[in-house]
């Protein structure tokens, strides 16, 4: 994939984890954080689980469906990693069910 293409996945990742917000969608205090949101009081994301594992699946989903509709499913991300300090960290890694790595490599 030619690295210029990235800019794409590097706008994604600013609007999501920039200045952001992040809560998760079945936090008690959702409501709240939407009014501040709607007050200018913060850029709020919303994900089904902000925690380390959960925001590396995230990605890995997000990054995945993006790269099978701009390459045909030519490549894939095969492992994502995500930090929030030194001690705090989670990656997932796996093949998309989607992608034959065969068919343009053969069998390595």
């Amino acid at each position: 994939m030619h690295f210029g293409k990235l800019k794409k996945l590097k706008a994604f990742l600013d609007d999501k984890f920039d200045h952001t917000l992040l809560i998760n969608k079945d936090d008690p205090l959702l409501p709240k954080f939407i009014d501040l949101e709607l007050l200018g009081a913060c850029k709020l994301v919303i994900l089904d689980n902000v925690g380390m594992e959960g925001t590396s699946d995230f990605l890995w989903d997000w990054v995945n469906t993006w790269l099978k509709e701009e390459e045909k499913g030519r490549v894939c991300c095969y492992k994502v990693e995500v930090r929030e300090h030194e001690k705090n960290s989670a990656f997932y890694e796996g093949e998309p069910i989607w992608f034959k790595a065969e068919e343009y490599f053969g069998n390595l």
